[in-house]
């Protein structure tokens, strides 16, 4: 009888499981960070692309840029969006509805060119980042834009 009690706990307590009422909330949703800057990753001998990262020059991309946000590392998404995704936004910093759909048409692209599986959800984060490609600027001469586009 002791088993057959033990074995019913188990087995409910595995349907609560696995039907989340005993799944605490994810770290990773807690822990969302929002990209306030950007980091100039080297290319090629003077040349560099600017991608959205927590911090200037902090080489931490697991950050997100989402509805809202409004600093430097949008305007660096922004300009990437225009060159390399054929998106005529206005480059003002401002992550607004047309950044947001901007983002959704580059993941589409990127779903469709290169097979990245993203989530096309208008959400510029880690996963995102590290299939995008970003535009190329000339440090030697003056941070030039040079109009075309590499992956980080």
């Amino acid at each position: 009888m002791r088993t057959i009690v033990n074995r019913a706990a188990a087995a409910a307590f595995a349907f609560a499981a696995t039907a989340g009422v005993l799944a605490a909330p994810t770290p990773a949703a807690a822990a969302e960070v929002g990209c306030n800057s950007f980091t100039s990753v080297h290319y090629a001998g003077n040349l560099y692309r600017h991608v959205p990262s927590v911090g200037s020059g902090s080489w931490n991309f697991d950050c997100v840029l989402a509805r809202g946000a409004n600093n430097v590392g949008v305007l660096a998404l922004q300009e990437s969006l225009n060159v390399c995704y054929g998106q005529s936004l206005a480059t003002d910093s401002d992550f607004g509805p047309l950044t947001e759909q901007g983002v959704r048409n580059a993941q589409n692209i990127l779903n469709w060119e290169d097979g990245a599986g993203l989530a096309v959800d208008g959400r510029f984060g880690p996963k995102t980042s590290s299939w995008f490609r970003f535009q190329v600027y000339d440090h030697a001469n003056g941070g030039a834009p040079q109009k075309w586009c590499a992956r980080r």
